[in-house]
């Protein structure tokens, strides 16, 4: 007779490990409409109408340099001149070298600033100016507009954008 191989005897499978309940049970978040509207933030610090409120009035009283004091972000600040121009400048020595080059060239026989027309993210102020060039003589009024990005209080990002008669 032949012999009977023993089968192997059966393992215990572990009872399985049921999850203690927490203070905090975590809730799965509702799913967003992709087709919903998102809040626009700015960040800390004054929101665009108080930055922009104030750069009217700081240059209507001619308070040029006390604009870039107060109000440009010192690490983030780019400028960007419109049609003819096409370039930008970023950096705070690099504005500030523009707005000095320009400076240096022009003489102002007067200037204002209308606005600002505020928007989510920033604002808008419309100048006129009265202006000669030095080298030439030559005056002319100038009708621009500024398009002012800000971010925790500070301008990172201006635009110029010319009246084109």
């Amino acid at each position: 007779m032949a012999k009977k191989s023993k089968a192997p005897a059966a393992r215990k499978k572990p009872a399985p490990k049921t999850r203690k309940p927490t203070a905090r049970a975590k809730t799965a978040k509702p799913r967003r409409d992709p087709l919903a509207p998102t809040p626009v933030m700015t960040g800390k610090g004054p929101g665009p109408l108080e930055v922009g409120k104030s750069l009217v009035e700081m240059f209507n009283r001619g308070l040029f340099a006390e604009i870039e004091d107060t109000w440009w972000d010192k690490k983030k600040i780019a400028s960007v001149e419109g049609h003819g121009v096409g370039m930008a400048w970023v950096g705070l020595k690099a504005v500030r070298a523009k707005n000095d080059g320009w400076v240096a060239e022009h003489a102002i026989h007067g200037a204002s600033a209308e606005g600002p027309f505020v928007g989510s993210t920033g604002f808008t102020v419309r100048f006129k100016m009265d202006v000669e060039t030095k080298a030439t003589g030559q005056r002319q009024v100038m009708d621009e507009v500024g398009v002012y990005t800000v971010e925790n209080g500070k301008i990172v990002r201006e635009e110029f954008m010319y009246l084109i008669p």
